[in-house]
């Protein structure tokens, strides 16, 4: 593999930490370890895996584009260095080696549950460009189903390569950046440089998974303890089944998967098909069944959740989901209980309401819509939750890509603290008698796909760029061969 220079092109919008994929031909084996080196001579941390299968086997390639101006470009620099050795794990002495692996970013678009993405997919694909086109910017470079093969990362200077497969391990101490470790009763822990970010909770005792805590920037976590913690002094104790940022709907098929109780539906964890940790992200695929009240299996679904190394200010993720009806035909019913992405967030950040009118939360969607009174059941591209945590502002937005159904989606956003992307609940947020007007149905064997950030922030919504960190999503950087 020959050295590369690309350039990346900021557009009209600057960039100030921005995750950036380059699709690259697969290197022959023995595979180089990689290098990026930015104009300055910086050597910038990188990681790749391998993405597709057969003929469309691409290399993606992630790093971070930091502080470049609306409409100015840099150019990169990719050098290839020795080939990688394999490690020993620590547990059992087999051979962790240090390969290429799946991908970092979103499931695909595919609304077929077989058969290959539409136009619109922004995965691997355009495999029929013309040879010339060796580089290219790709936002969702895998299809969540494919056989994963071994993680990589790519650490700076030495082109370092730690990972493997989720049954074999590397050494902690050797996984810089965003590190996921699947931990005793039913639960997946992550670090970003060794201090913990979020746990996804999954176990057998779960009625859905979530994540809980979500450390913001300050070090305190922008979610409701309650109820996973009682009792804490100032915290509400309302809607139990809010659950600091989980995935749930409250009409599937007739059946009521949002609430949690007897007669109540729920989903199911069935497997993490990739795990992979890195420099520059740490991310992973969940398989889950959505079951419904009788204990039937309505559904299936994959996530796809990528935490990004951006530094200590700001904290993304990137969220996809796909679901599939592969039990027969599905229909998610028109409902405001419901949430594909929810939050409830800390309740100092709440806002005012009739039991606590002091609240000084701010909800704040891209249109310049402030307060429930605007916000709820209003479409909207993004929408920002902010308020004081331990005396300091911090704020949560979750930022909807045009390529999601119904863009841009309404949102089920209260005062007291909750925050969903609700696509479904048109009759509810229109006032319209027409109960069904929200349904979306999703024919056998097809799918559906949805794909979100999630960025803690300092701040309000200005402070956090959120606006800005919502182009780096919809419209990314242009990334061309020099």
């Amino acid at each position: 593999m020959d050295p590369l220079e690309f350039v990346v092109k900021a557009g009209p919008h600057a960039r100030h930490a921005c995750p950036v994929w380059v699709q690259l031909p697969v290197p022959p084996d023995p595979r180089p370890t990689l290098a990026i080196f930015d104009d300055g001579g910086t050597e910038v941390p990188c990681q790749a895996e391998v993405v597709g299968t057969g003929t469309e086997e691409r290399l993606a390639l992630t790093f971070i584009v930091r502080d470049l101006p609306a409409g100015a470009e840099r150019v990169y620099r990719l050098v290839p260095g020795p080939p990688a050795v394999a490690i020993a794990a620590p547990d059992d002495g087999s051979e962790v080696h240090q390969d290429l692996g799946p991908p970092s970013a979103a499931v695909d678009e595919t609304t077929e549950a077989t058969g290959l993405p539409e136009a619109a997919d922004p995965l691997p694909a355009d495999i029929d460009e013309p040879e010339d086109v060796r580089l290219r910017q790709i936002e969702a470079p895998s299809h969540a189903d494919e056989a994963p093969t071994l993680g990589l990362l790519v650490g700076p200077n030495d082109g370092n390569l730690v990972g493997g497969p989720p049954s074999v391990r590397a050494p902690r101490e050797k996984v810089p950046g965003v590190a996921l470790e699947e931990l005793p009763d039913g639960r997946l822990g992550v670090e970003i440089d060794g201090v913990p970010f979020t746990t996804y909770h999954f176990g057998s005792d779960v009625t859905r998974p979530y994540f809980h805590p979500l450390i913001g920037p300050t070090g305190r976590s922008v979610v409701r303890d309650y109820p996973m913690v009682e009792g804490i002094e100032g915290e509400t104790s309302d809607h139990p089944h809010h659950r600091g940022m989980w995935t749930a709907h409250g009409d599937v098929n007739g059946h009521d998967n949002w609430l949690e109780g007897s007669g109540k539906g729920s989903i199911r964890h069935t497997g993490f098909p990739r795990l992979v940790s890195g420099v520059v992200y740490g991310s992973f695929d969940a398989n889950a069944e959505w079951i419904d009240r009788w204990g039937s299996v309505a559904l299936t679904d994959t996530r796809r959740v990528t935490i990004f190394n951006l530094g200590p200010d700001e904290r993304l993720i990137e969220y996809a989901i796909r679901v599939s009806a592969s039990q027969g035909q599905v229909s998610f019913g028109d409902t405001k209980e419901a949430g594909i992405v929810s939050v409830r967030v800390a309740s100092s950040m709440d806002g005012p309401t009739r039991n606590r009118p002091g609240g000084t939360g701010r909800i704040e969607t891209s249109d310049g819509s402030i307060g429930e009174g605007e916000t709820w059941g209003r479409r909207a591209a993004w929408c920002d939750y902010s308020g004081p945590v331990d005396g300091e502002i911090v704020g949560v937005a979750i930022l909807d890509h045009p390529t999601n159904p119904r863009f841009p989606t309404h949102w089920h956003v209260r005062d007291y603290g909750l925050m969903t992307v609700n696509p479904f609940g048109l009759h509810d947020f229109t006032g319209d008698t027409n109960a069904h007007l929200g349904d979306l149905i999703v024919p056998p064997y097809e799918s559906r796909v949805f794909r979100y950030r999630i960025l803690l922030h300092r701040g309000d919504a200005t402070a956090g760029s959120v606006l800005l960190r919502y182009h780096d999503f919809a419209n990314p950087p242009v990334v061309e061969l020099r």
